[in-house]
């Protein structure tokens, strides 16, 4: 009796699962937008920049457009991040979304980056190969482009 009693539960459910799919709807997609990373000015510091870790002289970027910040120059193979304001290792960074994120001549692996408010987690960016590189970071979308020249 109880083993009948479970094939109707399982054959009701059955049903119910495939009858549910009967009037099959579209699919919406809604893209919430990112709001922007206000950035006043951006710098890089680490071991594969010319500033080496030098918190209080780091690499400047220029700003090319509203929250867009760009460096054009050596990198050499090390990590880096990006300071918000020199002389403060517990400021803001903007950092790779996952630390250890490798950038050589095909790029960088993955472009997201994050606002990091107080410096943590300390993620940074490795650089694999030696050379002259362009480095964008897009603080409007959250993203960071990287060219080897």
């Amino acid at each position: 009796m109880k083993t009948l009693n479970i094939f109707n539960t399982l054959a009701a459910l059955t049903l119910l699962i495939f009858s549910s799919c009967e009037n099959d709807k579209d699919l919406v997609v809604v893209e919430i937008p990112v709001a922007p990373y206000e950035i006043p000015a951006l710098w890089l510091v680490g071991n594969a920049t010319p500033a080496d870790w030098n918190i209080d002289d780091p690499t400047p970027m220029t700003e090319v457009s509203e929250n867009v910040f760009q460096y054009v120059g050596q990198l050499n193979e090390g990590e880096f991040k990006c300071p918000m304001e020199p002389g403060n290792w517990g400021g803001a960074f903007i950092m790779p979304t996952i630390g250890g994120t490798t950038i050589s001549s095909t790029g960088v692996a993955n472009d997201e980056v994050s606002l990091m408010p107080n410096g943590n987690p300390d993620n940074k960016w490795v650089v694999t190969e030696s050379g002259n590189y362009t480095i964008v970071i897009d603080g409007n979308k959250h993203k960071i482009k990287v060219t080897k020249n």
